[in-house]
């Protein structure tokens, strides 16, 4: 992967510095690194990838956590949030992920030095309801490129000398440090913080939004909750957390569907909870639609 330092100004050096400091003293990283985030840059995409601290964190919902949501909503039923139980224990290596989902313009660069099939809905949208149009293709740059599969996203890792995260690194990166919270900015709703079709509030944009529209979470990360699912490199099972290894899990060995993260810009009436960073979904390898996209992950070099 070709990665590069991101040219930091003096408070940023003086942050790293600190962070030098605070490990070689036994200050514990993952307070350090929810303020003072490591940045490379991908010489191949340009995108800017954060540091994501080696450790622990609990993977999944406390009982307490959904039982306090069922009893507030009717509609849900006692096993709505089955898929995220038990809450477990989960250790991980340090890793890289991309700040933001990759964008229109990164995609059209990768199809222009590799040849690989546009998107679907690259060019045109099926007619919605609405006059204004999906902000889809090279026109619109700045907004997640949509209409990939899981093949598709795999493609593109290759290409720009990355992978796509698992499942469990990509929750720890949506908590962005906190613990227990239910979305990556803590535990109210807020339309303030996603881009989520309205269920909190009418929002600015009818369908996805342009990348970091929103404040970022603990780790530096733009939109972990909504604008578009994403794509993880796991098989999907929905008992996966019964018998889930501890140390960096990678999923199920084989599978159906591919595991889906972070919600999207179109909800339903559920949308709420699938805003939140242990919320599971999944679909098959071969879907491209308008809500599904991806950010890369990658290892620190050695």
């Amino acid at each position: 992967m070709n990665l590069k330092r991101k040219t930091t100004r003096p408070w940023i050096r003086n942050k790293l510095i600190f962070i030098f400091l605070s490990v070689c003293f036994f200050i514990p990283t993952e307070a350090v690194f929810t303020e003072r985030l490591l940045v490379m840059v991908n010489e191949t995409d340009g995108s800017e990838m954060v540091l994501i601290p080696s450790g622990s964190y609990l993977m999944g919902s406390p009982p307490a956590q959904t039982t306090a949501l069922i009893d507030k909503d009717a509609r849900l039923s006692t096993d709505f949030f089955h898929l995220e139980h038990p809450q477990h224990p989960v250790s991980l290596p340090a890793f890289y992920i991309d700040r933001s989902p990759v964008t229109n313009a990164q995609y059209a660069a990768f199809i222009a030095a590799t040849g690989h099939p546009i998107p679907k809905y690259w060019t045109h949208t099926p007619h919605m309801g609405v006059e204004s149009p999906f902000p889809v293709g090279v026109k619109h740059g700045t907004h997640p490129v949509v209409g990939v599969s899981y093949a598709d996203a795999l493609a593109y890792c290759e290409w720009a000398g990355k992978r796509l995260p698992t499942e469990a690194e990509w929750e720890k990166a949506a908590r962005g440090g906190l613990v227990n919270q239910n979305y990556p900015w803590g535990n109210e709703s807020s339309r303030d913080y996603a881009n989520t079709a309205g269920i909190w509030g009418k929002d600015r944009w009818l369908w996805t939004s342009p990348i970091g529209s929103f404040p970022p979470n603990g780790y530096g990360l733009s939109d972990m909750a909504g604008n578009v699912f994403e794509w993880c490199a796991d098989w999907y099972a929905p008992d996966y957390y019964q018998h889930s290894q501890e140390e960096n899990p990678h999923g199920p060995k084989t599978g159906q569907t591919r595991v889906l993260r972070g919600g999207s810009w179109s909800n339903n009436v559920f949308g709420i909870y699938q805003m939140r960073c242990a919320y599971r979904f999944h679909a098959r390898p071969e879907t491209r639609n308008l809500t599904i996209g991806f950010r890369c992950a990658a290892d620190p070099p050695p």
